[in-house]
């Protein structure tokens, strides 16, 4: 019958086919890389002005800027082609819900909930013939499933520290699950071990923001005031004999019911692995006026992840992105403050953005020796380049906006995944109007 030398043989034939991009299983998944459209539209790390003039939704030390209090929503889609796979993924959501409101143009404050990394993937192999063991003959292939990611609730406070000289922090709680399903199919029944990740993490950063004449200065400085841990709670493996998915009691004429009985195998069992994600951050950019409404701009930031992440995780690549640098340029046309003119309250942006992603994987200096695992770099290195476009529209007198951008981008993988095209499409809306104010009677 089946045994365990048989399935480890069976897993060198692998193909991968991903729900996201392979990025979704590197270390905590696919990071977000803009939460306004307004930021997509110039290809910006979120640091200089994008959304309005002297404002941008990324920044908190911007927003003592703004006139009135602004509700955002932007919403998503994004589309991955992997060409040695051969295939195309999609997926839409909502990417950012902010809230802010700044106080008599010298506070600010402000809460955002975003995604922070995405963690669906698929993986399936490719033995589609039957197989001989021990006189019988057996259909056998593997699947595995990981769906979920990370969210992030943001507080952010922003104030003037001087003249032409403002300061922000943000506070951001990490928190969010993934669920695995590991499933081996012999002639089609499926033997499942299902799991499940739940996260929990807490960072900061600082912003500082500098203006001198039509030049202005921009930073940003982040580390993980609690790196992130994370609850994998473990289910026992089981036949499921009736084909629904789930490990229950119920009973099939045609198939029968599962093995074991879900009354006779042991609880859950849990662990709580520590050190996951422990980054550190910085960024700077600089934005110029070309003209009255037309801003230049450009900007730098590294991310690194400092981690002890566990073999223990079962994520189904033996990588993480522990060094990202990147840069990019934009060119924004805002709109007129006083024209009611239709054409005058049109914004247009666009911007260019290249990175590059270093990964390390895992080194055990002796087998099963999970207690002494180290993380070596393996020279491997993703570039990413690509450009945006986008538009938006001012209406009403408090500033209201509509904005949408594109974004088109191609990875180049040093693996067997070869490249991958991915193509953005965002839309925002920006709800503006004056809280916070006592009106006088009539």
């Amino acid at each position: 019958m089946f045994n365990s030398k048989t399935f480890i043989i069976l897993m060198l034939f692998y193909s991968i086919s991903f729900s996201q991009g392979p990025n979704n299983g590197f270390g905590i998944g696919s990071e977000q890389e803009w939460n306004s459209s307004s930021q997509n539209g110039i290809a910006s790390t979120g640091l200089v002005p994008s959304f309005k003039n002297s404002v941008s939704l990324s920044n908190p030390s911007t927003w003592i800027n703004l006139s009135f209090t602004y509700l955002s929503i932007t919403y998503g889609d994004l589309q991955s082609e992997l060409h040695e796979a051969n295939q195309k993924n999609k997926f839409s959501l909502i990417k950012s819900a902010q809230f802010i409101v700044p106080i008599k143009n010298k506070y600010a404050i402000g809460l955002e909930l975003h995604p922070y990394s995405y963690q669906n993937i698929v993986l399936s192999d490719t033995v589609g013939e039957n197989l001989i063991i021990s006189e019988d003959t057996l259909s056998i292939n593997r699947q595995y499933e990981q769906a979920g990611g990370i969210m992030a609730l943001d507080l952010s406070l922003s104030s003037i520290f001087y003249k032409d000289f403002n300061i922000g922090v943000e506070f951001e709680l990490l928190f969010g699950s993934s669920r695995t399903n590991n499933r081996l199919y012999v002639d089609n029944i499926p033997y499942t071990q299902s799991s499940r990740l739940s996260y929990n993490g807490f960072n900061t950063y600082l912003y500082l923001t500098k203006y001198v004449n039509k030049v202005s200065f921009y930073s940003k400085l982040g580390f993980s005031l609690r790196p992130m841990s994370v609850v994998l709670t473990q289910t026992y493996p089981f036949d499921d004999t009736n084909l629904n998915g789930y490990h229950d009691n119920i009973y099939s004429f045609l198939q029968g019911s599962d093995f074991p009985n879900i009354n006779d195998i042991p609880p859950p069992t849990s662990s709580k692995l520590e050190d996951v994600h422990n980054i550190s951050y910085f960024g700077i950019g600089i934005a110029t006026k070309l003209s009255k409404r037309t801003q230049f701009s450009i900007e730098y930031d590294n991310k690194k992840d400092d981690s002890k992440i566990s073999s223990e995780l079962p994520n189904s690549f033996n990588y993480r992105i522990y060094n990202n640098n990147s840069i990019s340029i934009g060119l924004i046309n805002f709109p007129s403050k006083n024209s009611f003119s239709f054409f005058d309250n049109f914004i247009l942006r666009t911007g260019l953005k290249y990175s590059s992603r270093d990964l390390d994987s895992e080194f055990l200096p002796s087998e099963n020796d999970y207690n002494n695992v180290v993380r070596i770099d393996n020279g491997y290195n993703i570039k990413q380049i690509g450009y945006s476009i986008g538009f938006g529209y001012k209406f009403k007198t408090v500033g209201n906006q509509i904005d949408f951008t594109y974004y088109f981008g191609s990875k180049d993988y040093p693996m067997d995944y070869g490249k991958e095209n991915i193509r953005r499409f965002n839309i925002a809306i920006s709800i503006a109007d004056i809280w916070f104010i006592k009106r006088r009677q009539r």
